[in-house]
């Protein structure tokens, strides 16, 4: 049933077509039925003109421009993946040389407080030697300037006696008494 529709359709087409008359208009005489093969042929023409010139002319130029886009975007592409590894080499480089100059400054500040402390060591001690030298020359010096005083004492005490001996007794002190005097008190020292 559906084909016999189909048929019947088809044949009121073909005579609707065929007929000079139905479609005609006489300000339309692409709708004449005598002219269709001289349309249908020019239409044909047409589009193969297209088509050749589609084809080999302006396609081509389009696939070749696509084409050089492409190797362009890829080339662009693989520039700046170079690009971008040497930037993380140089990046990479250049914190191992921080890190080094970082480490080699802590080793530089640590000799120099070392070597610092070191001559500072050695200088505190050379000058605690001058001082417990100067030290021990003072306490020389004060031992023999308290042996010089406590002889000149003995000494002036001595004559000082005598004198006094000599004015209150009018005898002076002969040398032995006075030898036998600094006998005395010289054991009195050691005691």
């Amino acid at each position: 049933m559906l084909f016999k529709k189909k048929k019947l359709i088809l044949i009121y087409l073909v005579t609707l077509f065929l007929s000079k008359n139905t479609l005609s208009a006489e300000g339309m005489p692409q709708f004449n039925a005598e002219t269709f093969p001289s349309q249908l042929f020019w239409l044909v023409i047409t589009f193969l003109l297209l088509y050749i010139c589609m084809n080999f002319l302006i396609l081509p130029r389009i696939r070749d421009n696509i084409r050089l886009r492409k190797n362009k975007i890829a080339n662009d592409i693989e520039r700046s993946e170079l690009l971008k590894e040497q930037i993380e080499k140089m990046v990479l480089d250049y914190e191992s040389k921080v890190l080094h100059a970082k480490n080699q400054a802590y080793e530089n500040r640590k000799n120099a407080v070392e070597k610092a402390s070191h001559e500072f060591n050695l200088q505190l001690d050379t000058v605690k030697k001058r001082i417990i030298q100067k030290i021990n020359k003072a306490e020389n010096e004060v031992k023999e300037y308290k042996k010089n005083i406590e002889n000149e004492v003995n000494s002036v005490s001595i004559n000082l006696s005598s004198s006094i001996l000599e004015k209150v007794i009018g005898k002076g002190l002969s040398k032995s008494d006075i030898d036998f005097i600094k006998q005395e008190t010289s054991k009195m020292k050691e005691i």
